[in-house]
């Protein structure tokens, strides 16, 4: 156990950053999860309003983190001689940074704008959310809103990866 954390205490700051970064990513999909439950149960069990409500909320701030510390993690990729270089030097992997890491660092931002939107309706409506018959439009927004942000999510973690396996930041 000792050798474990002063193997992970060695290594350099960025990537222990990109791990954090990456965490943060991991720690949404088991919220999505959980919100994506919670939203089936409201019109059964009256408290699961309250829930989902905490939920959207955490992983609403869970999302902004995450671009924020992907924000953060830009820095040394576009640094001279870092991975973006290493992606453009190459005519194989040059798709990768002017295709999918374009792609990914502008889908990145729809996430917390669906959760958002999920998030304030829930608020707005409160414990008349589960009324399944006045608010129809409303709870299908936020299933829809819940579940493309899981798909985007699930999108710019694909790429991510996709990238970081091609070069990864130091």
């Amino acid at each position: 156990m000792v050798e474990f954390f002063t193997r992970i205490s060695e290594l350099p700051f960025w990537s222990k950053f990109a791990n954090l970064h990456g965490l943060l990513g991991m720690i949404s999909l088991i919220l999505f999860g959980g919100a994506i439950c919670l939203y089936f149960l409201t019109d059964r069990v009256k408290s699961s309003v309250s829930w989902l409500r905490k939920v959207l909320l955490i992983l609403f701030l869970d999302l902004v983190f995450l671009d924020l510390a992907g924000l953060l993690v830009y820095m040394p990729y576009r640094a001279v001689g870092g991975p973006r270089d290493t992606l453009l030097s190459f005519p194989d992997t040059a798709w990768l940074h002017k295709i999918v890491f374009e792609h990914k660092e502008f889908l990145a931002f729809a996430p917390p704008i669906l959760i958002f939107c999920a998030l304030f309706i829930v608020f707005k409506l409160g414990s008349s959310f589960s009324d399944s018959d006045k608010n129809r439009f409303l709870r299908y927004a936020t299933l829809a809103a819940i579940i493309f942000s899981l798909l985007f999510v699930l999108m710019v973690a694909g790429e991510a990866v996709l990238v970081t396996k091609a070069a990864e930041v130091y």
